[in-house]
């Protein structure tokens, strides 16, 4: 996740002791950049499901905006290839793909779309790699994995993103 998306997170997570993650609520915004909400219910949703209050209005719209410009440029990620904790990689992404999923409206603008539901099946089955799978015992093996998981998740949500803003 790159530097100002973290910051981002990082600003809601403190101003309002959030209990979330900092992958539970990129893979939330993510979802909400992504679905057509009016600004309203974007709050709303913000404010029920994440608990935060209006003091973190600022940086959950500075939040938005980032994601939002980085899915636009081609330079979204969810994580970067640096950091070695396999454990922690499939965390991140688990948690990502069930927030993005909790955000995201599927239903309501995609629901004939058959691309769209099978992706979105593929991000239900992410969320649950911790409670579904286990690591490969080859080091190799699982970060390669990851790795894949991790691309197939970006250029996803490159091509929702497109789909969504090309009607």
């Amino acid at each position: 996740m790159k530097n100002s998306t973290k910051l981002y997170i990082t600003e809601i997570i403190e101003k309002d002791d959030c209990p979330f993650t900092e992958y539970e609520i990129y893979g939330f915004f993510t979802g909400l950049v992504l679905s057509s909400y009016k600004k309203n219910i974007i709050e709303d949703k913000i404010i029920k499901f994440l608990d935060v209050s209006e003091k973190s209005f600022l940086a959950a719209d500075n939040l938005l905006e980032d994601i939002r410009l980085k899915i636009e440029d081609s330079s979204f990620e969810i994580y970067d290839d640096e950091n070695n904790d396999l454990d922690n990689k499939a965390s991140s992404i688990s948690e990502w793909a069930y927030y993005f999923l909790i955000s995201y409206d599927s239903k309501r603008e995609h629901k004939d779309d058959s691309e769209v539901q099978e992706i979105i099946d593929i991000f239900d089955e992410i969320s649950q790699v911790k409670q579904k799978y286990r690591l490969d015992e080859r080091e190799s093996v699982t970060k390669e994995s990851l790795n894949d998981i991790n691309s197939f998740l970006v250029k996803s949500t490159l091509y929702l993103f497109n789909k969504n803003y090309d009607q």
